[in-house]
């Protein structure tokens, strides 16, 4: 679908400016590609492109082959744009949510590494987020390695410790 690899790839396209990525593609067809993280593609269009725009355009085919390129690329770079977007939606999870979540687990790594343990309640405390989205957070940066829970032997109260 995509010549991206991973899921945070394609979350970082589905965040470009689709505007952006076609005007950019429009004018300057590599540095498009190069704009939405695309580098195999841009490499690939610079070796056609650059010679068509160098070479003399009034050739007939020539002149269609830099026109198709012209117009094609910009669009084929917005919708693998609009192609990212409905991928990490398919995903459940938006672009804004995932930079959402990420300030979440450093927040909760810095919480813990100033606090030495931290309890559920500390990171409610701290983040203002409902303890259910703090629990899969927390386990989560648990099968990262991030982080380790267990008990407090004083009351029994089940702590996180950062690694």
């Amino acid at each position: 679908m995509f010549d991206t690899k991973t899921p945070q790839q394609v979350r970082k396209l589905a965040k470009k400016s689709a505007w952006g990525a076609g005007l950019l593609t429009f004018f300057l067809t590599p540095v498009g590609y190069l704009y939405t993280g695309r580098k195999k593609l841009a490499l690939i269009i610079l070796v056609i492109w650059l010679p068509l725009i160098l070479a003399d355009v009034d050739d007939g085919p020539l002149s269609a082959l830099l026109g198709f390129l012209i117009i094609g690329a910009p669009i084929e770079n917005v919708m693998a744009i609009h192609k990212a977007r409905g991928a990490v939606k398919e995903m459940g999870i938006s672009a804004e949510q995932e930079e959402e979540s990420s300030d979440l687990t450093v927040t909760l790594l810095k919480l813990a590494q100033e606090k030495g343990e931290v309890t559920m309640a500390d990171c409610v405390i701290k983040t203002g987020k409902s303890p259910e989205e703090l629990r899969s957070t927390l386990l989560e940066l648990e099968h990262q390695d991030l982080l380790r829970s267990g008990n407090r032997e004083s009351d029994g109260a089940v702590v996180y410790h950062i690694v």
